[in-house]
């Protein structure tokens, strides 16, 4: 990628979609963590654990417009 080719406009989307993209692998990253501590605390507070997973199986399921079809 010759980056001294480039318009101004070109380069602006360029950082753009490096910002996203630099974004979207933090979260990535990140969420799991998050997501864990989120668990955690919510069990510390008396969720009941059985229910916490129920959610995050039901959340994890694509939604019918996701499906791909066989």
């Amino acid at each position: 990628m010759d980056l001294t080719s480039m318009t101004d406009e070109e380069l602006s989307a360029l950082r753009q979609h490096l910002a996203v993209e630099q974004d979207r692998r933090r979260k990535v990253a990140q969420l799991p963590d998050d997501l864990a501590a989120m668990a955690c605390d919510a069990v510390a507070a008396g969720c009941s654990p059985d229910d916490l997973l129920d959610r995050l199986t039901d959340a994890l399921e694509p939604a019918p417009e996701q499906e791909t079809a066989p």
